[in-house]
């Protein structure tokens, strides 16, 4: 019997894109995507990750580098108790540089030619399947091939590739959203007691500091939601991944908005200053208060780097 899985574009759905991604030590992962993919993968599905990666075709990256960046989204996923079943990439482009890769692949989204080896290599259900991405050619792709869609259409998305002749069956914020619409329609829902009783899927599920892991999506309010978000968030702001703000830290941003309020009040009083003594005062002392608040904040700011 054949497998269901979720299929996923890369950049802007799993990781953050800084353009044409050629340094493993740039991946990072978008908040909440661990959680998403858990309760996905709890719930039955294969997770495969198809990616155009045209880079190679262009010349800034090659294989064995777009190898090393995969190995680091793996691991980072790993440590939060997710494995990924397959990546499937597309290096070829048309407009490349490198004469091995120019030219036109039937694997290059919105072609399905992806989603369709991975049907048969992994024994997949393209028909009980769903492909999530951020873009028009990843909708395509995913229809083409018989998938149910979802788009993931994220704060500030705009720019040439809008083309609404495309549209998904869904249209969501993140990853969390596009996993919770994927549960629901698909009337799966992990069965959490059991996938957390055992000492193996503990280990699986925990977080890098020994964290219980979260509850099935499906299961979760909206600010239940939000608050894994933002413990996620809080993460990977402090130093070495802990899971709590620096002290430190927080006071040099308290002394950080304190200075700029400072400054904002000295800089409205500044069109009297040369005919009003008092508001040369009052100008003079609001610029040493921010000067000496921001001196603050850097001291705090450097202490909280020490730590």
């Amino acid at each position: 019997m054949a497998d269901k899985c979720v299929f996923l574009d890369r950049d802007r759905t799993i990781i953050e894109d800084p353009g044409y991604l050629t340094d493993p030590d740039a991946v990072k992962l978008l908040p909440g995507v661990e959680l998403a993919l858990r309760s996905l993968g709890q719930a039955g599905f294969k997770l495969v990750v198809v990616t155009n990666q045209s880079a190679i075709a262009r010349g800034l990256l090659t294989e064995d580098g777009l190898e090393q960046i995969h190995d680091e989204m793996r691991r980072q996923l790993s440590e939060r108790g997710v494995e990924l079943d397959a990546i499937y990439y597309c290096p070829y482009h048309p407009d490349g540089t490198v004469e091995e890769y120019t030219r036109v692949s039937a694997d290059s989204k919105p072609s399905p030619g992806m989603l369709l080896r991975a049907s048969k290599d992994l024994r997949i259900d393209l028909t009980a399947s769903w492909m999530v991405g951020d873009s028009p050619r990843d909708i395509e792709a995913g229809q083409r091939a018989g998938c149910r869609t979802v788009r993931v259409r994220l704060k500030g998305d705009g720019g040439p590739e809008q083309d609404e002749d495309v549209q998904a069956d869904f249209t969501v914020r993140n990853l969390i959203d596009a996993a919770r619409v994927i549960l629901r329609e698909s009337g799966a829902s992990p069965a959490a007691g059991k996938a957390f009783e055992s000492p193996a899927a503990i280990s699986a599920g925990a977080g890098r500091f020994g964290e219980k892991p979260e509850m099935p999506i499906d299961s979760m309010t909206d600010s239940q939601v939000l608050h894994e978000i933002l413990r996620h968030v809080r993460q990977n702001l402090t130093p070495g991944g802990g899971s709590e703000f620096s002290a430190m830290r927080l006071i040099g941003a308290i002394f950080q908005i304190f200075a700029l309020a400072a400054l904002t009040w000295g800089l409205i009083n500044i069109p009297g200053a040369a005919t009003c003594n008092e508001t040369y005062a009052t100008w003079h002392v609001a610029l040493m208060t921010a000067g000496v608040l921001q001196l603050a904040a850097l001291t705090f700011f450097i202490l909280s780097r020490r730590r």
